[in-house]
């Protein structure tokens, strides 16, 4: 039986790791986009870059999920992209020029994107095995990124948005550090063998996998105006950085609400009713968005995040976890991360700048409503083809 201590010990360490990750994403996510404006880069421009970051996840995501599992020590994968998340960020300080800027950019986004499936399936191992509890140690990361959001926007409303890319190299260093201070084997596979090349196409061919993997994936993708353009369009309206840091709080206190609460949840509704519920939320809430509320009503609003964000991530998470093969389901997380979410996310991200360009923000908002009936769409049919157990053994 873990002990009580080493169960807090490794639930810090990991939360602390979280931390480093969210922080960065807590600046990137709400302000980035400001930066890159004053840098001379159009809202097309920025869609491309940021597309370009996710739709590399889909090229690389699967190889790095596959060679991380045959690492003898779980935390070498995560130390290594972790270095170079911190490089590519403090690279953002000192990069002279547009070409330079967009490759360290393009480098931190797809970083993160590995670095996120890699850790949640290293706690979800550690849950398993007894030394953490897998909900609350991944809304540790939604605190940080809570505590980012809120005193972000206050600081960079007095210290300018130049500010933007210190802080995220400041977190990417301390990400790193604490990926040197993991402790081992508590996200170890417990003797499960790691997956071969001739077991990843059962899990990529098979139809409940992919019905999960499009409407997990165009659920999150649906936060694509919104995490790569709601700042530039927010600060139009004449929100100060301090409000829109408060709208994005909003957002993460309603997704901390639902981690904190993931086992009674899975318990409570299928990872297809999780699914389906994370769907209807995004239509729901991207067609408000677009027709531009009151800032009363859009606060209401932000706090659907814990349905189109948290709901949708549970449902795909829970569903790996019961239908996949232990041996799989680090290689299932990167998928879903990278096949799904990133490359879906990447490509609305081009579109949407496009369409933000040509159309207006309303028509960006739609497309992202329009994305969210798909995935209600797509976890019916996965209610439908789905009893619960195994895909395969």
């Amino acid at each position: 039986m873990i002990g009580g201590h080493s169960n807090h010990r490794a639930g810090a360490f990991y939360a602390l790791f979280y931390g480093g990750q969210f922080v960065l994403l807590g600046v990137q996510l709400p302000f980035f986009a400001g930066w890159l404006n004053l840098r001379g880069f159009s809202t097309p421009e920025i869609g491309l870059i940021t597309g370009a970051a996710l739709i590399a996840r889909l090229a690389f995501g699967p190889f790095v999920a596959y060679w991380a599992d045959h690492q003898p020590d779980e935390r070498r994968a995560l130390r290594i992209i972790t270095f170079l998340f911190a490089i590519s960020a403090i690279s953002l300080v000192f990069a002279p020029g547009k070409i330079l800027i967009a490759a360290a950019t393009i480098i931190v986004m797809w970083a993160f994107g590995l670095l996120v499936p890699l850790t949640d399936t290293a706690v979800l191992r550690a849950d398993r095995n007894g030394y953490l509890h897998y909900g609350q140690t991944r809304a540790s990361g939604s605190l940080f990124f809570l505590a980012t959001t809120i005193i972000g926007g206050a600081l960079l409303t007095r210290l300018g948005i130049n500010t933007v890319v210190w802080a995220m190299a400041g977190a990417a260093a301390f990400a790193f550090i604490m990926s040197m201070a993991l402790p081992h084997g508590v996200g170890g596979r417990g003797g499960v063998k790691p997956v071969s090349w001739r077991e990843a196409p059962k899990l990529i061919g098979n139809p409940v996998f992919i019905a999960v993997l499009f409407s997990a994936g165009l659920t999150q993708g649906a936060h694509a105006v919104y995490y790569a353009f709601s700042f530039l369009r927010w600060q139009e309206i004449g929100y100060s950085a301090q409000i829109i840091g408060f709208l994005w709080a909003t957002g993460v206190i309603a997704e901390i609400f639902l981690l904190t609460r993931a086992r009674g949840l899975a318990r409570k509704f299928k990872p297809a009713t999780l699914l389906a519920i994370g769907g209807a939320a995004a239509a729901l809430r991207w067609a408000i968005t677009a027709v531009e509320p009151a800032l009363s009503l859009l606060f209401v609003v932000q706090a659907l995040h814990a349905l189109t964000f948290a709901a949708a991530y549970l449902g795909s998470v829970e569903f790996l976890d019961r239908a996949a093969p232990l041996r799989l389901v680090n290689t299932g997380m990167t998928l879903m991360s990278t096949t799904g979410v990133g490359a879906i996310t990447g490509l609305a991200t081009v579109i949407a700048g496009f369409v933000w360009s040509a159309y207006g923000p309303a028509a960006a908002y739609l497309m992202m409503s329009a994305m969210g009936a798909g995935a209600f769409v797509m976890a019916i049919v996965v209610g439908r083809l789905w009893s619960g157990g195994r895909l395969f053994e």
